[in-house]
Order: C-alpha cells, then structure tokens, then sequence
C-alpha cells in the first residue's frame, strides 16, 4: 500500500487526533509488523469507507444526492437552453432533450 516517490500521484495530507492510549497501541503494533503510520491510516480509512458504503441506509442517502444533483444539472441545462433560443423537450423517458442544431445552409455535398 505504500506509494514509490515519484509515482506521480497527489496525495492530500490529513490529521485526526488520538488518545495517548491508542497511540501507544498503533505504534507497539507498527514495531512489530514494520509498518507506517500512514499505512495503517489509508487502510483503517479504506475499511471505514467500504463499511459506510456497505450499510443500505448510506447508499440510499448516496442515491438520492444523486438524483438531486440530476435534478439541478436538469435546471440548468434547461435554462442555458434558453438563454440560446434552443427550447427543450422530453423524449420516451421523460429526459430532458434539445432538438439537433440548424444544419449549414448551402448545397450538401454531391449538389
């Protein structure tokens, strides 16, 4: 899990606070096995995550930011439509659509 230097990937610092009781525990266990402080962070923190993600409470909150985010992306599209004099339509599904742009005035190609 540990990074080479010069890998090329960003890395975002974080802290988080600890008890003096805990501390002590994560380094007797990172003596041991040899491991970084870091290391055992970006795993407890990948754990933690896949936990939270696990949970049908959290995904359903996940979803419906989803759908809200949608929802306003919908909003927008629509009124940057008609700021450009592109009305908007719904297809079968009920999305949003703009009809295809004016095709170049001239003789098409072969004329």
């Amino acid at each position: 899990m540990t990074e080479q230097p010069g890998s090329g990937e960003e890395k975002k610092t974080i802290a988080i606070r600890v008890s003096p009781e805990l501390r002590g525990r994560l380094d007797s266990v990172l003596q041991i096995t040899g491991g970084s402080v870091n290391d055992a962070g970006t795993e407890a923190l990948e754990q933690w995550i896949a936990g939270k993600l696990a949970d049908p409470a959290v995904r359903a909150k996940a979803l419906e930011g989803l759908e809200a985010e949608e929802r306003a992306l919908q909003a927008r599209r629509q009124a940057l439509q008609g700021l450009v004099g592109r009305p908007t339509t719904k297809d079968e599904g009920g999305t949003s659509t703009s009809p295809r742009p004016a095709s170049r005035r001239g003789k098409a190609a072969g004329e």
